[in-house]
């Protein structure tokens, strides 16, 4: 088959025909193909070829396109409030062809695949789409292909903050919440312990996305002398925040402060299992409902409560993204080079001393960052948790 007959749309009305290609010919366009569609190419493409599992006809197909029967009367759109695996919560601005214009309407819309290539991959919280309406009528059916309204198209993101996609997932990465103001982690000062590596992570990306980063240390009232009693790690790493709220939801401590914090933004809250993230989205959101639970006693550890993000309504206006306790967040773009000059805490004012400039603070000489840990000036803990995440991106 010529390269022409694949790439031409002129004879779009041309009956399709069969053809034959040797075994040797079909894997080596199978390998073009997979690295067309890995750089965005094919989707492009208004057609497409199949394959055979037994690589004996090849099929040229068209690729349906799901804004084609749509027209812009039938589109509107809406914010994404939970997402699933073939399905998403969409509140609506307003329903397209109705007299009554009813606003805040959630609806459940399906997604395709080839809805992902305008950001490279699909749907968040905290998303604006615009959806079509691809079913007539109240006949919305059984199945997931048959839900009233398709997502058509993922408007541009002005923030989104990322994590590690599953192994098998053809996206490395995957977003947690998409156009947010600040980032809310909340930790623990104790039951579990606070994790030093995690809140640098997301520290790290906090950063490189240019938001606000705001650490709320749950459970003070564990503490007999208050924040007299925090731990060493807790200590260093408050050096280095700008905004902390300690906070209590058995005493009221800091609930207000924290209210006042969250007005009027899209704050998307994370955190490790077992911190009291879904206990105080609870109180701060009453209408939010999450589930809670205690930590293990075998290991101190959470359980987790949260299986996926949502978005709810904040009190006095704004919202609250509640995301999963996960372990990780994605810094996997990150150059080590990079990473070495804009670790939290390494320089003051940001201002890179190490000798050399490609300097990863391993055995390098001349290395400001070892010189400041061998004299105390830097804490080991903050150290290590460096070597954890530029070790993690090899």
């Amino acid at each position: 088959m010529r390269n022409n007959d694949f790439d031409s749309v002129e004879n779009e009305d041309a009956p399709l025909k069969s053809v034959r290609t040797s075994r040797r010919e079909h894997r080596s366009r199978r390998i073009d193909v997979m690295r067309e569609l890995e750089s965005g190419v094919v989707d492009e493409r208004p057609i497409k070829e199949r394959f055979s599992r037994e690589f004996k006809k090849a099929k040229i197909k068209r690729i349906k396109n799901p804004v084609e029967n749509i027209g812009e009367e039938n589109c509107v759109e809406g914010l994404v409030l939970e997402v699933h695996r073939r399905t998403c919560e969409v509140r609506l601005d307003n329903i397209p062809n109705s007299e009554s214009q009813i606003p805040n309407t959630t609806v459940t819309a399906m997604y395709r695949a080839t809805t992902s290539k305008t950001l490279g991959e699909f749907p968040a919280v905290g998303d604006r789409v615009l959806l079509g309406l691809v079913n007539d009528g109240d006949d919305e059916g059984d199945g997931v292909g048959s839900q009233k309204y398709c997502v058509v198209r993922v408007l541009p993101r002005r923030s989104e903050l990322k994590r590690p996609g599953p192994r098998d997932s053809f996206y490395k990465q995957q977003t947690l919440a998409a156009n947010i103001d600040q980032v809310v982690i909340v930790a623990s000062v104790t039951q579990p312990d606070f994790n030093y590596g995690f809140m640098d992570r997301f520290l790290l990306a906090a950063n490189l996305n240019d938001l606000p980063f705001v650490l709320v240390l749950t459970k003070m009232d564990l503490l007999p002398n208050g924040e007299a009693d925090l731990s060493s790690d807790i200590r260093d790493f408050l050096k280095i925040v700008d905004k902390v709220i300690p906070v209590s939801v058995k005493s009221g401590e800091g609930l207000e402060v924290l209210r006042n914090e969250l007005v009027g933004k899209s704050s998307v809250f994370s955190g490790m299992s077992g911190v009291g993230k879904s206990t105080l989205i609870n109180e701060l959101v009453p209408h939010a409902e999450l589930r809670t639970g205690d930590v293990r006693e075998r290991d101190g550890k959470g359980r987790h409560t949260t299986t996926s993000s949502s978005l709810f309504d904040f009190p006095g206006g704004g919202y609250v993204i509640d995301t999963p306790g996960i372990r990780s967040i994605g810094l996997m773009d990150l150059e080590p080079e990079t990473l070495a000059k804009i670790f939290p805490g390494f320089f003051d004012d940001d201002h890179f001393t190490c000798k050399f400039s490609n300097c990863k603070h391993l055995k390098e000489p001349g290395c400001a960052v070892r010189a400041a840990v061998e004299s105390g000036k830097l804490s080991e803990a903050r150290y290590a948790s460096y070597v954890r995440i530029l070790n993690s991106g090899k």
